[in-house]
């Protein structure tokens, strides 16, 4: 058996937990996500760029904070107002709402076409190993 195997077979694993793990943070906050103002607290400096530490308040439970970046240009200063998108189920699940996807079927149909690849290629590794 060739190396291929192994190599197609390690790239689809790392695909498919890649996009299972982007449609596992994503679904909730599509499906039932609030948008909510969020102040800037604090902005601090990394070598990749500008970190931001927004603090908002989900209703009916207390402030929570978020750390969001790097920027090369911070979207706000301190005091500033930006969106955030929180799980009203799982409050401390937020993003900004540019960072989330549009929707979640491109994803799906990656983590099942990925899957199913890996699926083959696993397969293949064990035939080869019992034939």
């Amino acid at each position: 058996m060739s190396g291929w195997v192994f190599l197609v077979a390690l790239a689809a694993l790392v695909v498919f937990c890649v996009s299972l793990g982007i449609y596992l943070h994503a679904s909730p906050l599509l499906k039932r996500g609030i948008r909510h103002s969020a102040v800037c607290v604090n902005v601090g400096q990394i070598a990749a760029g500008s970190m931001i530490l927004l603090e908002y308040t989900p209703v009916g439970a207390p402030a929570r904070q978020y750390t969001v970046g790097p920027f090369v240009f911070p979207p706000v200063q301190v005091g500033g107002r930006m969106d955030v998108i929180y799980d009203p189920k799982r409050p401390q699940t937020v993003t900004l709402p540019e960072r989330l996807p549009r929707g979640t079927r491109g994803l799906g149909i990656t983590s099942i076409v990925s899957g199913a690849v890996l699926a083959a290629c696993v397969l293949r590794i064990v035939l080869a190993v019992q034939g």
